[in-house]
Formats: structure tokens, C-alpha cells, sequence
């Protein structure tokens, strides 16, 4: 009969930042009894948000029986966001085991931030369904504080006075300040980014085939860009039309309002969450519960108000 095993995790951290070093440690245990056994191959698989493989299959060292562990540095560009794991334990007679899990990479502290607005602690929910929920409310906040360009025609660049004429290739966007879409620091077009880029575009050739457009921003500010087949030649000049698809920055736009909008809006739905009491220990609720009956709304209308002062005003009538 084949023996079953267990990959358990040791000193678990599911929250980083760029440049930091990630300890992946596992133990490798029997089922049912528990005992740690050695393995005759432990590897470990990293894949960021991109889907681009950091780690493939590597390795782990041994750390006593049954014990593994990888020491890996993020890169100082890592890409933001949610990372696949997957650890792949092998037996003497090829039995393999496999686990996956999560990590995260977030551009500030955001987790102690949330926890510290929230004063939810890590006995009730853990970094890594904090994570999630904080990453659901960047993007949610991103979308109320950008405005969105889509299948937009890039305007002439007063510097060069032509269009694509088959040599040139700077031109601007119609509106400027384009957006950090993904929130990297970096406002980076498509073929420069890791994954999409913060601005994207097409165009169609002559048979109206549509090809992906590279994009490199000159200026984030005036919209300049330099808009490419992937091949860095120019867009010939007898396309049948060229296309961008971008947002915007509101004058009034903070980043450090933002980010505080964003730990707002996570606490609120953490909040939300609390008030699904199973998942709660006894101590937090003795120690939530008035606030949650009290302050249900509380963290939505301080993010509402923060969001005020930096996105774009709408005209709603006169």
C-alpha cells in the first residue's frame, strides 16, 4: 500500500515586500501518524501574477529529516499582487505529493494598516484573507479614482507634427496624467510591462488585421508615448486605424490619500466580515462586538470622504 504524506508548512508568512527574502520551509509528514520522513526529492515552483515562472521545480535543501527549506530574494522590480507556490515532495518509489498556497507582494504595509484601522487581529483572520481582501479593495478603489479611456485615437505630438505616416512614432494621448493602473510606482505601456501595462493599444493593417501596439511613456503627464509595432518599427503609414486604451489621474490625485483610502475600504469589508461571528474568536468579539453593532459604516464613509478629494469631479446635472 502506498504511504500518503503530509507538506506542512513551517513560520508561515504570506505578506512581503520587494527585495525582501521569502523562507520557504516545509515539513514532510506521514498520514496518519505524523512522523517527519525524508523524501528523495522536495522542489518548490514560484509563479507571479503574470504567470511568468520565477522558480521552476527547484529544489529544496534539507534541514533534518523530513525537514526542507529554500531561501529565495524577490526581485527589487517584482511584479505586485498574488503568487502562486507549489510545493512537489517525492518518495523512494516515485510516489509524489504535491501542495499549493499563496503569497503576496504589496507596494506599502497595507496588512498593519488595515489591522491597525480595524483592530482585527491575526487570531481571527490571518495576513492571507487579509491580503485578498485588500487586493480586491485596490482595484475596486483604483476604479472609482481613474478615469477610463477605452479604443481611444492618440492625438499629433506638437514636437514632431505628423502622425503615423510609416516613421514616426511619438504621439500623445488626448487626455494627460496617465494613470498607475496597477499601482507599481511605474507608469509603464504595453511590451514594457510585466503584464499589461498601464496603457495598451492596437491597430489594424491594411487587410484590417489587428496586431497589439508596444507602448513606451515618454510623460506620464503630457500623455507623450511611442507607439510601435512589437518590433519597434514604426506603424505603417497605410494602417486602417490605431487605437489606445488608457486612464486617467484627476489634478487633485495623492497617492499617500490613496493608499490610506484603500486600508479604509479594506477595513470596512473586513468589518463586514466579522459580523459573520463563527469565524471570530472569543476575545475579539469581546473586544469588537460593540464596535461592529455601532460602526458598521464607519471605514466605507472615511474612505468615501478621502476619495472625494482626489477623484475627478462628475457633472451629474446642472
Amino acid at each position: 500500500m502506498t504511504q500518503a504524506y503530509r507538506i506542512i508548512e513551517e513560520n508561515k508568512h504570506e505578506v512581503y515586500e520587494r527585495g525582501e527574502t521569502c523562507v520557504f520551509d516545509v515539513d514532510i509528514r506521514t498520514i496518519p501518524t505524523g512522523t517527519k520522513t525524508a523524501m528523495s526529492d522536495v522542489s518548490l515552483t514560484v509563479t507571479d501574477p503574470c504567470g511568468t515562472v520565477l522558480l521552476s521545480s527547484q529544489s529544496m535543501a534539507s534541514d533534518g529529516i523530513g525537514e526542507y527549506i529554500y531561501r529565495y530574494t524577490l526581485p527589487s522590480g517584482a511584479v505586485y499582487g498574488e503568487y502562486e507556490i507549489e510545493y512537489v515532495a517525492t518518495d523512494d518509489s516515485g510516489y509524489v505529493t504535491k501542495k499549493r498556497d499563496t503569497l503576496f507582494i504589496f507596494r506599502y504595509d497595507l496588512i498593519n494598516k488595515i489591522r491597525s484601522y480595524s483592530g482585527i487581529t491575526k487570531e481571527s483572520v490571518n495576513d492571507d484573507d487579509i491580503a485578498r481582501i485588500a487586493m480586491d479593495a485596490t482595484r475596486e478603489c483604483l476604479e472609482e479614482v481613474y478615469e477610463f479611456h477605452r479604443n481611444e485615437k492618440p492625438t499629433c505630438d506638437p514636437d514632431y507634427g505628423v502622425m503615423f505616416n510609416g516613421t514616426n512614432k511619438v504621439v500623445r494621448t488626448r487626455c494627460g496624467n496617465i494613470a498607475d493602473y496597477d499601482f507599481d510606482g511605474e507608469v509603464l505601456g504595453y511590451g514594457a510591462n510585466p503584464c499589461d501595462g498601464d496603457i495598451t493599444g492596437y491597430w489594424y493593417d491594411s487587410d484590417y488585421v489587428r496586431h497589439d501596439a508596444k507602448i513606451v511613456v515618454n510623460d506620464a503627464v503630457s500623455g507623450r508615448i511611442t507607439l510601435t509595432q512589437d518590433d519597434d518599427s514604426a506603424i505603417p503609414n497605410n494602417h486602417k486605424g490605431v487605437y489606445i486604451t488608457y486612464r486617467t489621474e484627476w489634478e487633485s490625485f495623492n497617492k499617500k490619500i490613496l493608499e490610506d483610502a484603500i486600508a479604509y475600504l479594506a477595513s470596512h469589508h473586513l468589518i463586514l466580515r466579522m459580523l459573520d461571528l463563527h469565524r471570530a474568536t472569543a476575545a475579539d468579539l469581546e473586544l469588537n462586538e460593540q464596535k461592529l453593532e455601532i460602526n458598521v459604516n464607519r471605514f466605507k464613509k472615511k474612505y468615501e470622504i478621502l476619495i472625494e478629494k482626489i477623484s475627478k469631479p462628475r457633472c451629474d446635472g446642472i
